[in-house]
């Protein structure tokens, strides 16, 4: 079993509007920046350019529940998942992202991922709050 760590902010947004913005892949570099340097879209696919190179994203299928998963597979095919969750709270809501600690990620690199996890959430707070 893998340790995890989530994270979680309230945004003052209604929960349809967040993830309406989350689902939409060329939004990740203006939130998710701690994996996200650039989006491209190449061959009916999208792709975000990370340190560790280029990977392809998708997201889970839109539904009801407020369950914005999305997944990235690097050139070396391997796909990691980052849970990601909408849940309406009143006309704003509460955005919680869960991280796995993969077996070669040391405990103070794990940390360091789950502050740079929190920052995005907060990043994704601010955008959320100047567009609505």
């Amino acid at each position: 079993m893998l340790d995890a760590r989530t994270v979680s902010v309230t945004i003052e947004a209604r929960a349809e509007d967040v993830i309406r913005f989350v689902r939409e892949p060329m939004n990740l570099a203006a939130w998710a920046k701690s994996f996200c340097q650039s989006v491209a879209y190449k061959n009916g696919e999208w792709y975000v350019e990370t340190g560790e190179g280029s990977a392809r994203v998708r997201f889970v299928e839109e539904n009801p529940y407020g369950v914005v998963d999305f997944y990235l597979t690097l050139a070396t095919g391997e796909e990691m998942v980052h849970p990601l969750r909408v849940m309406p709270n009143g006309e704003r809501c509460e955005v919680a992202a869960t991280l796995f600690r993969r077996p070669e990620v040391s405990e103070e690199d794990f940390m360091l991922d789950g502050s740079m996890l929190l920052d995005d959430l907060r990043r994704l707070n601010q955008t959320m709050e100047q567009i609505v």
